[in-house]
Protein backbone atom coordinates (compact mmCIF):
# COMPACT_ATOMS: atom_id res chain seq x y z
CA UNK A 1 0.00 0.00 0.00
CA UNK A 2 1.44 3.71 -1.07
CA UNK A 3 0.83 6.13 1.81
CA UNK A 4 0.30 9.65 0.73
CA UNK A 5 0.34 12.88 2.45
CA UNK A 6 -3.54 13.06 1.80
CA UNK A 7 -3.75 9.87 4.38
CA UNK A 8 -2.33 11.66 7.34
CA UNK A 9 -4.27 12.27 9.77
CA UNK A 10 -4.87 16.14 10.92
CA UNK A 11 -2.75 17.73 13.79
CA UNK A 12 -3.23 17.98 16.97
CA UNK A 13 -5.16 14.89 16.40
CA UNK A 14 -2.35 12.89 15.31
CA UNK A 15 -0.23 13.94 17.67
CA UNK A 16 -2.82 13.17 20.49
CA UNK A 17 -2.93 9.64 18.98
CA UNK A 18 1.03 8.96 18.66
CA UNK A 19 1.11 10.43 22.15
CA UNK A 20 -1.38 7.79 22.96
CA UNK A 21 -0.51 4.78 21.07
CA UNK A 22 3.48 5.37 22.67
CA UNK A 23 1.95 5.67 26.14
CA UNK A 24 0.18 1.90 25.77
CA UNK A 25 3.66 0.22 24.60
CA UNK A 26 5.37 1.34 27.76
CA UNK A 27 7.64 4.00 25.80
CA UNK A 28 9.52 7.34 26.45
CA UNK A 29 10.04 9.55 23.58
CA UNK A 30 14.15 8.67 23.87
CA UNK A 31 13.03 4.86 23.34
CA UNK A 32 10.84 5.38 20.55
CA UNK A 33 13.52 7.95 19.28
CA UNK A 34 15.82 4.58 19.81
CA UNK A 35 13.84 2.39 17.74
CA UNK A 36 13.01 4.42 14.71
CA UNK A 37 15.79 6.64 14.51
CA UNK A 38 13.97 10.08 14.53
CA UNK A 39 15.37 13.17 15.97
CA UNK A 40 13.69 13.39 19.74
CA UNK A 41 12.74 17.13 18.64
CA UNK A 42 10.84 15.52 15.43
CA UNK A 43 8.59 13.51 17.88
CA UNK A 44 8.39 16.07 20.67
CA UNK A 45 6.64 18.25 18.15
CA UNK A 46 4.65 15.99 16.44
CA UNK A 47 3.07 14.83 19.61
CA UNK A 48 2.59 18.49 20.61
CA UNK A 49 0.87 19.06 17.33
CA UNK A 50 3.29 21.58 16.52
CA UNK A 51 3.70 20.33 12.79
CA UNK A 52 2.25 17.90 10.55
CA UNK A 53 4.89 15.23 9.76
CA UNK A 54 5.72 13.41 6.12
CA UNK A 55 3.35 10.26 5.83
CA UNK A 56 6.74 8.25 5.48
CA UNK A 57 7.78 10.00 8.96
CA UNK A 58 4.15 8.59 10.60
CA UNK A 59 4.90 4.98 9.23
CA UNK A 60 8.11 4.61 10.21
CA UNK A 61 7.18 5.78 13.73
CA UNK A 62 4.07 3.47 13.47
CA UNK A 63 6.25 0.55 12.54
CA UNK A 64 8.73 1.36 15.70
CA UNK A 65 5.19 1.07 17.61
CA UNK A 66 4.26 -2.49 15.97
CA UNK A 67 1.50 -0.82 14.78
CA UNK A 68 -0.23 -1.50 10.99
CA UNK A 69 0.02 2.04 9.06
CA UNK A 70 -2.78 0.71 6.49
CA UNK A 71 -5.36 -0.33 9.68
CA UNK A 72 -4.16 2.98 11.34
CA UNK A 73 -5.19 5.35 8.60
CA UNK A 74 -8.27 3.57 7.94
CA UNK A 75 -9.12 3.90 11.34
CA UNK A 76 -7.84 7.78 11.32
CA UNK A 77 -10.15 8.80 8.03
CA UNK A 78 -13.09 6.75 9.73
CA UNK A 79 -12.50 8.87 12.87
CA UNK A 80 -12.26 12.51 11.17
CA UNK A 81 -15.59 11.84 9.19
CA UNK A 82 -17.80 10.40 11.79
CA UNK A 83 -20.34 13.13 12.29
CA UNK A 84 -21.75 13.51 16.41
CA UNK A 85 -26.02 13.77 16.40
CA UNK A 86 -26.63 16.21 19.11
CA UNK A 87 -29.63 15.95 21.06
CA UNK A 88 -31.17 18.43 18.71
CA UNK A 89 -30.45 16.78 15.02
CA UNK A 90 -31.69 13.62 16.54
CA UNK A 91 -35.34 15.37 17.78
CA UNK A 92 -35.06 17.23 14.27
CA UNK A 93 -34.84 13.76 12.47
CA UNK A 94 -37.01 11.34 14.63
CA UNK A 95 -39.61 14.20 14.03
CA UNK A 96 -39.12 14.17 10.28
CA UNK A 97 -39.90 10.40 10.10
CA UNK A 98 -42.77 10.46 12.16
CA UNK A 99 -44.30 13.42 10.11
CA UNK A 100 -43.49 11.57 7.25
CA UNK A 101 -46.05 9.08 8.35
CA UNK A 102 -48.47 11.61 8.11
CA UNK A 103 -47.96 12.96 5.00
CA UNK A 104 -47.99 9.50 3.78
CA UNK A 105 -52.13 9.77 5.15
CA UNK A 106 -52.95 12.86 4.01
CA UNK A 107 -51.88 12.37 0.82
CA UNK A 108 -54.10 9.28 0.31
CA UNK A 109 -56.96 10.71 2.04
CA UNK A 110 -56.25 14.24 -0.69
CA UNK A 111 -56.21 11.76 -3.77
CA UNK A 112 -59.09 9.83 -2.34
CA UNK A 113 -60.86 13.64 -1.87
CA UNK A 114 -59.82 14.43 -5.70
CA UNK A 115 -61.28 11.65 -6.95
CA UNK A 116 -64.61 11.90 -5.18
CA UNK A 117 -64.37 15.26 -6.25
CA UNK A 118 -63.75 14.54 -9.72
CA UNK A 119 -66.20 11.82 -10.02
CA UNK A 120 -69.26 13.74 -8.66
CA UNK A 121 -67.80 16.89 -10.80
CA UNK A 122 -67.28 19.13 -8.60
CA UNK A 123 -63.82 18.98 -9.18
CA UNK A 124 -63.29 23.19 -8.53
CA UNK A 125 -66.52 24.65 -7.97
CA UNK A 126 -67.09 22.76 -4.43
CA UNK A 127 -65.35 21.04 -1.91
CA UNK A 128 -63.75 23.74 -0.25
CA UNK A 129 -63.59 22.16 3.28
CA UNK A 130 -62.76 19.08 2.34
CA UNK A 131 -59.87 20.42 0.91
CA UNK A 132 -58.97 22.50 3.75
CA UNK A 133 -59.23 19.58 5.61
CA UNK A 134 -56.41 17.60 3.70
CA UNK A 135 -54.42 20.59 2.68
CA UNK A 136 -53.81 22.10 6.00
CA UNK A 137 -52.69 19.05 7.91
CA UNK A 138 -51.02 17.85 4.61
CA UNK A 139 -48.60 21.04 4.48
CA UNK A 140 -47.83 20.93 7.98
CA UNK A 141 -46.75 17.36 8.11
CA UNK A 142 -44.65 17.93 4.84
CA UNK A 143 -42.86 21.19 6.95
CA UNK A 144 -41.31 18.99 9.57
CA UNK A 145 -40.90 15.99 7.43
CA UNK A 146 -38.46 17.96 4.81
CA UNK A 147 -36.88 19.59 7.50
CA UNK A 148 -35.03 16.58 8.38
CA UNK A 149 -34.01 16.79 4.84
CA UNK A 150 -32.67 20.39 5.72
CA UNK A 151 -31.33 19.06 8.62
CA UNK A 152 -29.22 15.84 6.84
CA UNK A 153 -28.16 18.57 4.46
CA UNK A 154 -26.89 20.99 6.99
CA UNK A 155 -25.03 18.22 9.34
CA UNK A 156 -23.94 16.72 5.79
CA UNK A 157 -22.94 19.98 4.08
CA UNK A 158 -24.96 19.36 1.47
CA UNK A 159 -26.41 22.38 0.09
CA UNK A 160 -28.18 20.56 -2.83
CA UNK A 161 -30.96 18.74 -0.58
CA UNK A 162 -31.47 22.09 1.77
CA UNK A 163 -32.01 23.85 -1.57
CA UNK A 164 -33.92 21.11 -3.03
CA UNK A 165 -36.82 20.63 0.43
CA UNK A 166 -37.39 24.29 0.31
CA UNK A 167 -38.66 24.25 -3.14
CA UNK A 168 -40.41 21.47 -2.60
CA UNK A 169 -42.37 22.58 0.18
CA UNK A 170 -42.94 25.68 -1.71
CA UNK A 171 -44.16 24.27 -5.24
CA UNK A 172 -46.48 22.02 -3.17
CA UNK A 173 -47.68 24.75 -0.94
CA UNK A 174 -48.46 26.31 -4.73
CA UNK A 175 -50.26 22.96 -6.03
CA UNK A 176 -52.80 23.01 -2.53
CA UNK A 177 -53.44 27.17 -3.27
CA UNK A 178 -53.77 26.54 -6.65
CA UNK A 179 -56.95 23.71 -5.77
CA UNK A 180 -58.22 25.68 -2.91
CA UNK A 181 -58.36 29.10 -5.18
CA UNK A 182 -60.41 27.52 -7.88
CA UNK A 183 -62.83 25.91 -4.90
CA UNK A 184 -63.20 29.81 -3.69
CA UNK A 185 -63.56 31.05 -6.95
CA UNK A 186 -65.89 28.48 -8.14
CA UNK A 187 -64.20 28.07 -11.63
CA UNK A 188 -65.04 25.30 -13.24
CA UNK A 189 -65.28 25.57 -17.10
CA UNK A 190 -63.61 22.73 -19.06
CA UNK A 191 -60.61 24.40 -20.65
CA UNK A 192 -59.59 25.85 -17.33
CA UNK A 193 -60.18 22.46 -15.30
CA UNK A 194 -57.94 20.95 -17.98
CA UNK A 195 -54.82 23.86 -18.13
CA UNK A 196 -54.99 23.63 -14.17
CA UNK A 197 -54.78 20.28 -13.94
CA UNK A 198 -51.53 19.90 -16.36
CA UNK A 199 -50.06 23.11 -14.21
CA UNK A 200 -50.27 20.56 -11.11
CA UNK A 201 -49.29 17.90 -12.73
CA UNK A 202 -45.77 19.58 -14.65
CA UNK A 203 -45.41 21.35 -10.85
CA UNK A 204 -45.83 18.20 -9.00
CA UNK A 205 -43.24 16.57 -11.45
CA UNK A 206 -40.92 19.05 -11.08
CA UNK A 207 -41.27 18.81 -7.46
CA UNK A 208 -40.21 15.17 -7.39
CA UNK A 209 -37.45 16.01 -9.74
CA UNK A 210 -35.50 18.58 -7.79
CA UNK A 211 -36.09 16.38 -4.62
CA UNK A 212 -34.73 13.33 -6.47
CA UNK A 213 -31.78 14.95 -7.16
CA UNK A 214 -31.25 16.03 -3.95
CA UNK A 215 -31.46 12.83 -2.08
CA UNK A 216 -28.92 10.91 -5.11
CA UNK A 217 -26.63 13.54 -3.26
CA UNK A 218 -26.47 11.75 -0.26
CA UNK A 219 -25.17 8.47 -1.14
CA UNK A 220 -21.71 9.13 -0.70
CA UNK A 221 -23.00 9.10 2.91
CA UNK A 222 -26.06 6.87 3.15
CA UNK A 223 -25.38 4.61 0.13
CA UNK A 224 -27.10 2.92 -2.17
CA UNK A 225 -30.61 3.13 -1.00
CA UNK A 226 -30.55 7.01 -1.17
CA UNK A 227 -29.28 6.50 -4.55
CA UNK A 228 -32.27 4.42 -5.37
CA UNK A 229 -34.92 6.74 -3.90
CA UNK A 230 -33.44 9.47 -5.86
CA UNK A 231 -33.73 7.53 -9.08
CA UNK A 232 -37.03 6.69 -8.23
CA UNK A 233 -38.40 9.86 -7.40
CA UNK A 234 -36.47 11.56 -10.67
CA UNK A 235 -38.15 9.14 -12.58
CA UNK A 236 -41.67 9.64 -10.88
CA UNK A 237 -41.21 13.51 -11.30
CA UNK A 238 -40.63 12.59 -15.53
CA UNK A 239 -43.86 10.50 -15.58
CA UNK A 240 -45.80 13.55 -13.60
CA UNK A 241 -44.18 15.67 -16.40
CA UNK A 242 -45.19 13.74 -19.05
CA UNK A 243 -48.91 14.13 -18.50
CA UNK A 244 -49.86 10.57 -19.83
CA UNK A 245 -47.74 8.48 -17.01
CA UNK A 246 -49.20 10.60 -14.47
CA UNK A 247 -51.75 8.15 -13.59
CA UNK A 248 -49.18 5.63 -12.70
CA UNK A 249 -46.78 8.23 -10.76
CA UNK A 250 -49.63 8.76 -8.42
CA UNK A 251 -50.37 5.39 -7.39
CA UNK A 252 -45.51 5.49 -6.41
CA UNK A 253 -45.99 8.44 -4.86
CA UNK A 254 -46.72 7.15 -1.50
CA UNK A 255 -44.71 3.99 -1.94
CA UNK A 256 -41.45 6.16 -2.47
CA UNK A 257 -42.48 8.28 0.17
CA UNK A 258 -42.36 5.45 2.69
CA UNK A 259 -39.07 4.45 1.38
CA UNK A 260 -38.00 7.91 2.34
CA UNK A 261 -39.28 7.55 6.08
CA UNK A 262 -37.03 4.48 6.09
CA UNK A 263 -34.06 6.55 4.76
CA UNK A 264 -34.27 9.40 7.37
CA UNK A 265 -34.78 6.63 9.92
CA UNK A 266 -32.07 4.71 9.26
CA UNK A 267 -29.48 8.03 8.65
CA UNK A 268 -30.02 8.84 12.33
CA UNK A 269 -29.06 5.73 13.54
CA UNK A 270 -26.21 5.16 10.41
CA UNK A 271 -25.00 8.91 11.40
CA UNK A 272 -25.07 8.63 15.13
CA UNK A 273 -23.13 5.90 14.95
Amino acid sequence: MEFKNVFTMKQPGLGKKILELRKQKGLTQEELVEICNINVRTIQRIEAGDVTPRSFTVKTILEALEIDAGTFFEESIHEENKIQLSASDKSVLRVSWISGIFVSITSVIGMIIEFILISDGDFYNNGLFLRLGWGIPFLISLFFFLNGYKKLGNILNNKTIVSASYVYFIIELLIVLIMISFSVFNLSDYTTELLSSVIILILLGTAELILGIGVMKLKDYLGSFAQIIGILKIVNGAMFISIIFSPLSSFLLVPVLIMEIILIYNAAQKIGE
